[in-house]
């Protein structure tokens, strides 16, 4: 995702419109739309601002995916507590990631009881299943 796109996500993501956002940051609102189609790069004064006005890093905005491998393990994101889990405007709690976690499971557990696929057994913590 180009910096542009990532810029306009974020500000998406907060409600504001271009004007709103080039308000807050002091620019105008043709340079906020030359930033996110791209034609136009931001000092790092102008990428402080955004960062501040979009509740957001410089990294959230300049890093294509920080660390970024070919495959993600959504579970290890929702569940290591290493990484901040965000929705919409807000950081999600551990219990909203737990919820969301039950959530995904139940979700594949549908699809491989409609799709006929064996499920593995799940380990029980602390005791035996019984017959």
């Amino acid at each position: 995702m180009s910096l542009g796109r990532r810029l306009r996500t974020l500000r998406k993501n907060m409600g504001f419109t271009q004007q709103s956002l080039a308000d807050k940051v002091q620019v105008s609102r043709i340079y906020i739309q030359a930033l996110e189609s791209n034609r136009r790069m931001p000092s790092m004064k102008l990428l402080h601002r955004l960062a501040e006005a979009l509740q957001a890093t410089i990294t959230d905005i300049v890093e294509e995916f920080p660390n970024r491998a070919s495959r993600m393990h959504l579970e290890e994101i929702l569940t290591s507590g290493e990484v901040d889990v965000w929705f919409r405007k807000r950081k999600l709690t551990d219990d909203e990631l737990k919820r969301v976690v039950r959530v995904i499971t139940a979700v594949l557990e549908d699809w491989e009881t409609e799709n006929g696929l064996e499920k593995k057994p799940r380990a029980r913590k602390g005791g035996s299943s019984s017959a």
